[in-house]
């Protein structure tokens, strides 16, 4: 079996014990290493994956920004292409007094030279999205998007004229587009022409017709999880429901296979069945097996919910209004096994990870995962 997508969320070498809560009963599991045990067994979990990953896959490596050194060098051993995301995952903190608020977690993206990536949108800023759709025609309200090049850049020349008045328009650096493409933005009137004699024209951004702002690589829109109803909390470190469907709809399509090795919470897996990808988790800490259950359960409950719906909806102050959603496919939504302590159980008609990647993972010296 190859995965699409790999998710690491190990733990990050803290010398210390994550738990639940300080005072009730919950689960928990150690971060303590002694020496480079730490960097051996990244090493060896990071070798494991590479080879159930499928050769357009990515492995994405979730860390602390102050513990990011380490897990870089292993990728840079093992892949051809590392990328950082920066995930700001809080606006700042008050309890600090001898050290800047660590506010930033890095989510590496490793994977081959040729990698499949789907582009994501996020949502607008409010007041941009509010203030800066002034104009207006028959269409909507629109906002006006550059059509020109800079002198950084050599464009497509050729001369536009407006099809009313025959007036002629001409740029140094040439359009960002061709010139039949052109032609049928001005026929089907998404061509701003102004009225001022010799300014430039621009591309008419529709208000209703905005998918949103197309994903960088810092994301400061996703809030990390508070003890809510809105993103349940179930277990120590575990990460926002909305950050692991962004991660697994860059780097998926319907019908794939997304792998966590360190399952904790398994919000992994319920990212990707709501996408309609397959899922298979694997965690060491017995605690984690009937959490993972229950939340995949749930996911195949609530059905597939497009990535869109995640555009238009705020995670720090609403639940968004979903529509009524179709049910998940059950050849395409389906846990296909858990592996804890290396036990697995499943579907019965299920393949299982690769003999490597079980017993490498069997190896971890019981270091449960975050």
């Amino acid at each position: 079996m190859e995965f699409q997508a790999i998710y690491l969320d190990p733990p990050y070498d803290l010398s210390r014990t994550h738990r639940y809560s300080a005072v009730l009963d919950g689960p928990e599991f150690k971060d303590t290493w002694d020496g480079d045990e730490y960097s051996i067994w990244l090493d060896r979990l990071v070798t494991a994956c590479k080879s159930v990953l499928a050769k357009d896959g990515t492995l994405f490596l979730h860390m602390s920004a102050e513990q990011s050194l380490v897990p870089e060098m292993i990728l840079y051993k093992h892949f051809s292409k590392v990328e950082k995301i920066f995930w700001q995952k809080a606006h700042g903190k008050n309890t600090v007094k001898n050290k800047c608020g660590a506010v930033v977690d890095i989510i590496f993206m490793a994977s081959s030279n040729k990698r499949k990536f789907n582009l994501v949108y996020i949502p607008l800023d409010g007041y941009y999205f509010e203030n800066s759709y002034k104009q207006k025609d028959e269409r909507g309200f629109y906002a006006l998007g550059a059509i020109k090049h800079d002198k950084t850049r050599k464009g497509h020349f050729y001369t536009v004229t407006h099809p009313d008045t025959g007036e002629t328009y001409d740029v140094p650096y040439g359009w960002r587009f061709p010139e039949e493409e052109m032609q049928r933005m001005i026929s089907e009137d998404r061509i701003h022409f102004p009225k001022l004699k010799g300014a430039t024209l621009y591309k008419k951004l529709y208000k209703h017709e905005s998918k949103g702002k197309p994903l960088s690589n810092l994301w400061d829109d996703v809030h990390y999880i508070t003890r809510t109803d809105q993103d349940q909390r179930f277990y120590p470190t575990q990460k926002p429901f909305k950050l692991l469907r962004r991660i697994i709809a860059i780097s998926t399509d319907p019908g794939d296979w997304v792998l966590d090795p360190v399952a904790g919470s398994g919000t992994t897996g319920a990212a990707a069945l709501s996408l309609g990808r397959n899922a298979y988790m694997i965690d060491i800490n017995k605690d984690a097996e009937p959490i993972i259950q229950e939340r995949l359960g749930k996911a195949r409950d609530d059905g597939i919910i497009p990535i869109e719906d995640d555009v238009n909806n705020d995670n720090s102050k609403k639940k968004s209004k979903k529509s009524k959603k179709a049910k998940s496919d059950p050849n395409q939504s389906t846990l296909s096994g858990f592996t804890a302590d290396s036990g697995t159980s499943g579907s019965s008609d299920s393949e299982e990870p690769s003999k490597e990647m079980t017993s490498d993972e069997s190896d971890a010296d019981e270091q449960p995962s975050s």
